[in-house]
């Protein structure tokens, strides 16, 4: 028989986080902004998607319940999803892809009896599935779904969840708790993306509900829509929020929106109370997320906030930074050496010039070197 140790604190990482649209008047504008609203054409459901979840099904029940089995199951079950969902036209037909999402979620439901939590691989598949159908409903308006497929998806939903809940698994709580409230209708959530005063317990509580994966997720998708206040202002408060034990993610997140409107002069402040090494944290991950120029922007700004201010904490490394970034993003060396020479202008610091002088001499000695 299946363990039922359906543990869902070990699939936190269903906990996600979808985009939200935000704007200055009433809810609905706020919610159809945060989605970066697209037309759902009419699509068929997903054609042959239900046999072959139904035979992977059928396989698992001639099987002892057991982690090779289990393991299978999730593998075969993960590629034959991304099949359906990465369909050539899934991306223009929301009403399809819902309908990949439905069926994925009642088939597992229904294969969880099977199933071990002995394989690990059993909690993670469900936590990404719970977090995938979150990304899409980020950018679904109910309003515009064919009612009788809305219905019959909170249906299904709700059916799943409770077998689910039966092997202690409740990673489907939060899809059922925001898909009848309505994913961007949460009034607290629409107070902070219209930048309306918000209580500090309210934040707490809409925190405590969606978890870090969740809100991650919105502001992603507020970014990608180009919802900068909003995303800004979500991501300010989950950053300097107590109610999360790693805030590093919201916090490079807020400091990626102040990126994109600079020169705004709040911004340049804002950017200069974090401190440095933390700096030059994002910086590395925005360069591994190829954010090049995210990355320059930054480390740019706070450089030039170190030579006005004559601060040299992490000098060095955030002169070393920008060099690189500067060369990689323009090859020039004369761009190059202009940039130092002005930044040489505004530097108060005998240390900031050594700085400047040893890029200047790594670059210059580079070039020599190749020719």
């Amino acid at each position: 028989m299946a363990d039922g140790k359906g543990d869902a604190a070990t699939a936190a990482g269903a906990g996600a986080e979808a985009p939200a649209g935000a704007g200055a008047g009433d809810g609905t504008e706020t919610e159809s902004m945060a989605r970066g609203q697209r037309p759902t054409s009419p699509a068929p459901g997903a054609p042959g998607l239900r046999p072959c979840l139904w035979q992977l099904e059928t396989e698992l029940r001639e099987q002892e319940v057991s982690e090779v089995s289990s393991l299978k199951y999730c593998r075969s079950f993960c590629q034959t999803l991304l099949q359906y969902a990465s369909n050539k036209n899934a991306s223009e037909h929301m009403v399809y892809l819902l309908e990949v999402y439905r069926l994925a979620i009642q088939s597992f439901a229904s294969a969880r009896p099977y199933l071990t939590t002995e394989c690990e691989d059993v909690l993670l598949v469900l936590g990404r599935l719970v977090l995938s159908c979150f990304e899409l409903l980020l950018s679904v308006s109910e309003s515009e779904l064919p009612r009788e497929v809305w219905v019959l998806f909170l249906q299904s939903l709700q059916e799943s969840h409770d077998a689910l809940l039966e092997f202690g698994n409740n990673n489907l709580q939060i899809l059922v708790h925001v898909t009848k409230e309505g994913v961007w209708k949460n009034p607290v959530l629409l107070k902070i993306l219209s930048q309306q005063p918000v209580e500090t317990e309210e934040v707490n509580k809409l925190i405590a509900q969606e978890g870090p994966f969740f809100l991650q997720m919105r502001i992603k998708h507020l970014l990608k829509s180009n919802c900068i206040p909003q995303a800004t202002a979500l991501s300010k408060l989950c950053a300097e929020s107590k109610e999360i034990s790693n805030v590093s993610s919201f916090q490079q997140a807020y400091i990626t929106c102040l990126c994109s409107i600079l020169p705004n002069e709040d911004a340049i402040k804002e950017i200069a109370k974090v401190d440095c090494k933390e700096v030059l944290d994002i910086i590395c991950n925005l360069e591994s997320e190829g954010q090049d120029n995210t990355a320059f922007v930054l480390c740019t700004t706070y450089l030039t906030q170190q030579l006005q201010t004559a601060s040299v904490y992490c000098s060095w490394e955030l002169t070393l930074f920008w060099s690189k970034l500067q060369r990689r993003i323009d090859p020039s060396l004369d761009t190059f050496l202009e940039r130092c020479r002005q930044f040489g202008v505004i530097a108060k610091t005998q240390q900031h010039l050594f700085c400047l002088i040893r890029v200047i001499q790594t670059e210059v000695s580079n070039l020599c070197f190749l020719c």
